[in-house]
């Protein structure tokens, strides 16, 4: 097990009720804090502070408890402290009968799972201006598709310099496979014991399941498309 990073544990204010969101749905899932941690690679203590709202995990730990529970992000933060809605925008003329697309744009407030607003629809466009995004320390993660899918996530992520997914010691591990496109800037991706720089243009791929963090060594924003297949799948053990 690694150490639980003072990064983690002595950053921002936590956001308030992640932590009560992390225990209602552990509790619901039957795992105990002990076994969270264990598939997770962080202290008990440590799941413990972050369930009782004194700590605040990293982006990347988040996502491994939430990939580990079988639920979205979204479903551990509590709408509230998602972006401000926008102001509504101009009303366009859709032809009747036509309930083909359902869009999704940054900032509404609605859980990555929520039903889709034209029931039945193929909701196949998610327009940039209306983009959900998880904003935690250095990243933002936008979720690309318009509605959620229980098993892949495709992401559009940006680190903000030095910014990081978690802490040097403290890498993850989730179920699934990741493949990963830099658009802009520079990302260092460290897989197991090996760390790879990351130009606009180039591309990788690895298997969750083996610890790895990604993280911004450049002076200007990291920006890349990020695909996770299979995040639901069988557990960790």
């Amino acid at each position: 097990m690694t150490s639980d990073s003072a990064a983690e544990q002595a950053g921002a204010s936590p956001l308030t009720g992640v932590g009560e969101q992390l225990r209602r749905a552990r509790q619901a899932a039957g795992i105990s804090v002990r076994e969270m941690a264990r598939r997770v690679d962080v202290s008990p203590s440590f799941i413990s502070q972050v369930e009782l709202g004194r700590t605040k995990p990293s982006v990347g730990t988040l996502y491994a408890i939430a990939s580990e529970l079988g639920v979205p992000l979204d479903d551990l933060m509590p709408i509230g402290q998602a972006l401000p809605e926008p102001a509504a925008p101009p009303a366009r003329p859709v032809p009747e009968g036509d309930d083909r697309l359902q869009l999704i744009r940054r900032g509404v407030l609605r859980p990555f799972d929520a039903e889709p607003e034209n029931t039945g629809s193929e909701a196949p466009v998610q327009r940039a201006d209306r983009r959900h995004e998880l904003r935690m320390g250095s990243a933002v993660w936008g979720r690309l598709t318009a509605d959620h899918d229980p098993d892949n996530d495709f992401l559009h992520v940006v680190y903000a310099p030095g910014g990081e997914s978690c802490p040097a010691d403290n890498m993850i591990h989730h179920r699934g496979h990741e493949y990963g496109y830099v658009i802009a800037g520079l990302l260092d991706v460290q897989v197991g014991f090996t760390h790879y720089t990351l130009h606009a243009g180039d591309s990788i791929s690895f298997a969750s399941t083996t610890p790895h963090r990604l993280s911004n060594p450049g002076g200007v924003d990291s920006v890349s498309l990020w695909m996770v297949v299979g995040r639901g799948g069988t557990p960790v053990l």
